[in-house]
């Protein structure tokens, strides 16, 4: 299983030049990962503004020619996970067929959620979940935070997904994603404000290879944004901890973090029992592999 980063940030983008930090080691993107298995179709979590560059690629590669398939998991429908879907160029091109999966919220389901931001008062871009343009865009909705029998299976991937704590009015999933006998858990929008929160988590994260975490804050910057819907770093260090994962990455990089050097958790060597690493855009990992190499991709 092939995991690469297409976007790391959460809230907003953050350029590389002008306003924000010019150092971008952690990358600029908002959320979305890609994740590979032979030659199934790609799984996608999130669709942040990662996957306009993303959908690029894949086309590059002949995605509309070849592959013409792709599920795309999101978490939640706030701006920074879903900013992506109208520029997502396979979105436009007929003969392709994607399927959304997610939670509604408010009273709406997927569906309406995400027509909602394709309203052409807010996008300039052809709406195909409405049927009448480009590809074959369906949405499967996650009644309750869990998919049809808790797991679905896209080839030889399997996802499972369960609802965690964000913040008040917003359904949120983490995703349990298992493939060529490595696990991978996503979990980029989390807050545990009680013991109960920490259930879901853990149950996804258990013997996880790799865990994308939400570490938007540091340490020393979570008790004044407590209750917000994010994790502090030492949070989900001790998520990984009790879950028994082999590495952490630290997810969803406020917009103000350049190096990711503020975080005070980080142990690339596993001194602590497992590596912390900063999440950095265009990483990619071989999970299964004898070493779970990662490598840069971009």
């Amino acid at each position: 299983m092939r995991v690469t980063l297409w976007g790391t940030r959460g809230t907003v983008p953050v350029p590389a030049h002008g306003i924000g930090p010019a150092d971008q080691r952690l990358g600029g993107n908002t959320p979305c990962v890609l994740v590979e298995s032979g030659a199934d179709p790609p799984v996608i979590l999130d669709a942040g503004s990662g996957l306009y560059w993303l959908g690029n690629a894949l086309m590059e590669q002949g995605f509309a020619t070849r592959v013409r398939r792709a599920h795309l998991f999101l978490t939640h429908t706030h701006w920074a996970h879903v900013q992506g879907i109208p520029f997502f160029a396979p979105f436009l091109v007929p003969g392709c067929h994607l399927t959304f999966y997610g939670p509604g919220s408010g009273g709406r389901s997927l569906w309406e959620l995400l027509n909602l931001q394709m309203e052409s008062v807010y996008c300039p871009v052809p709406n195909a979940f409405r049927g009448d343009v480009g590809s074959w865009a369906e949405t499967r909705d996650l009644e309750g935070g869990e998919l049809e029998g808790g797991e679905d299976v896209c080839g030889r991937v399997r996802v499972t997904a369960r609802r965690v704590n964000h913040v008040a009015g917003s359904v949120c999933l983490g995703y349990r994603v298992e493939a060529d006998g490595a696990v991978l858990t996503y979990l980029p929008d989390v807050e545990y404000l009680t013991r109960a929160d920490r259930a879901p988590a853990l149950e996804l994260a258990r013997d996880a290879d790799l865990l994308l975490h939400d570490a938007h804050f540091t340490a020393a910057e979570y008790a004044a944004h407590q209750g917000q819907g994010h994790a502090a770093e030492t949070q989900a260090v001790e998520l990984a901890r009790e879950a028994g994962v082999r590495r952490l990455l630290l997810f969803h990089h406020h917009p103000g973090r350049s190096r990711g050097t503020e975080y005070s958790v980080l142990d690339p060597e596993g001194k602590c029992g497992f590596m912390v690493e900063a999440a950095r855009e265009g990483t990619a990992f071989n999970l299964g592999s004898p070493s779970d190499a990662a490598q840069a991709s971009r």
